[in-house]
């Protein structure tokens, strides 16, 4: 009975570690299985954005990042002391956005449409990840 349990709690534990790892079976249809982009794009380094973000353009205010192919866009941010960030998930698997001295909640809490925003008074470099996902890190310069 002992050995029955400790199967059962050994596959369970799996199920969920897999669950959280998900892959996108949701996409275009194309048959890579969900896990072969993700790996591919974490091996390449977000794009910086130049210049220090004033507003953002189209539908929000202020800078904006988006989390889409397991990356941060830009994966560098340079902002002004006091501006509000707009962290917006444009992918189909959750997200979060965990830096030391700040959270966006639990980890993949952000689902797919979903945003957070944290506002930055002081300057310096805030490094961020996201936790469920290893490799995909970003950062925001206040100057």
């Amino acid at each position: 009975m002992k050995r029955v349990l400790a199967l059962l709690f050994a596959c369970l534990a799996l199920a969920v570690v897999a669950a959280g790892c998900g892959g996108d079976d949701s996409d275009d249809g194309g048959d890579d299985g969900g896990a072969a982009a993700p790996a591919e794009t974490q091996e390449q380094p977000a794009p910086e954005a130049e210049e220090p973000a004033d507003s953002g353009g189209g539908g929000g205010s202020g800078p904006q990042v988006s989390m889409k192919d397991i990356k941060f866009n830009p994966g560098t941010l340079k902002i002004k002391a006091g501006q509000t960030v707009t962290w917006t998930n444009d992918d189909t698997v959750g997200h979060d956005v965990t830096g030391d001295d700040f959270s966006s909640g639990d980890p993949g809490g952000i689902d797919g449409g979903g945003t957070y925003q944290h506002a930055f008074k002081k300057a310096g470099t805030y490094d961020y990840v996201c936790s469920v996902h290893p490799g995909m890190k970003g950062a925001i310069k206040v100057k």
